[in-house]
Formats: structure tokens, sequence, C-alpha cells
């Protein structure tokens, strides 16, 4: 299930960011079945809903898969009623899972989850962000990074610069 496994990254772009290792994923998928992947959708590619849908009764953290039914490819989401099959056509405000940013992941789960750290110098990499990262795993966690990188985060806390209590006031 998508629930087994998560890619967490802090970062949406570059060689640590959730962008490159969906597209990764992606290459190694198609060298392994040598199916070219010249299309978004693809059978069993992991579906992450960004926003709202309330016509469909979709939420923004929803997940999902692509199936083939009857010759189609079909998104089936796990809804907050029970899973619900779509038209691939029907959905607009989705992205590929294979990797999702730390950020996106809270408030859910997987029973192992992989950190790839940003490098020591991302003003990203924190221990609020850190601990975010790892409690999102129920039984294993797994950090690819440097002793560096891992030393940095733990030091480093996450400054909120919101104002909000300066207004309050």
């Amino acid at each position: 299930t998508l629930d087994e496994h998560r890619l967490l990254c802090a970062h949406r772009r570059g060689p640590y960011g959730v962008a490159y290792w969906n597209r990764q994923v992606e290459r190694w998928l198609a060298e392994e079945t040598d199916t070219p992947l010249w299309s978004t959708w693809y059978l069993g590619r992991p579906i992450l809903v960004t926003a709202n849908d309330y016509g469909l009764r979709l939420y923004n953290g929803d997940t999902g898969v692509t199936l083939m039914r009857d010759g189609a490819l079909r998104a089936v989401v796990a809804g907050s009623e029970g899973p619900v099959e779509f038209a691939t056509s029907r959905l607009a405000d989705v992205e590929t899972m294979h990797a999702m940013t730390i950020h996106k992941s809270q408030g859910s789960q997987a029973t192992e989850v992989t950190v790839l750290l940003p490098p020591e110098d991302s003003r990203l990499l924190t221990r609020e962000l850190l601990y975010t990262a790892v409690t999102r795993a129920r039984e294993k966690v797994r950090v690819i990074g440097t002793a560096e990188q891992l030393r940095a985060a733990v030091a480093r806390r996450a400054v909120r610069a919101s104002g909000l209590a300066r207004r309050l006031r």
C-alpha cells in the first residue's frame, strides 16, 4: 500500500528535492519495465491530492494510485469515505508521490520513512523539520545524509518571523 514507505525531502527542487526524486524513480521504473514514460499518467503512479475538490469529495492530502480498468487508466483515491475511482482526466490538482516534501507529509504516517537530508547549509535543515520527518514513521526511519548534515539539523532551530506576538500586544 501507499502507507508502507515514504521518501521525504526538505526541498521541492534540486538534487535533494521532490521533483528530482519523483523523476528519478520514474526513470528506474521505465528501465526495469522497458516501458517509456511518455505521459504524466501511467499504471501504478502514486498520487497526492494537492487541493480540495468538494464536488469530487477529494481533499488536500488524500492519496491514491492509477490502475488499469477495462483498458483505461483510472485513479483510485483513498477518500474519507473509502476508495473512490475516477477517470484521470477529472483530477487536476494532483502530483506524483514517489517522494514528497516533509511539510506535505505532516498529518500522515507510513510504516517506513526514508528522510533525504538537504545540504548542511540549507535554511530548511532544522531540528523541527527533522523531528517532523522522523515522526512520520510508525516502525522504521532511514536517514540519508552525512553526520555533518545531521548535526546541523539538530543544532539549528527554526526561526519564526510571523510577527504574531507583536500584533497581539
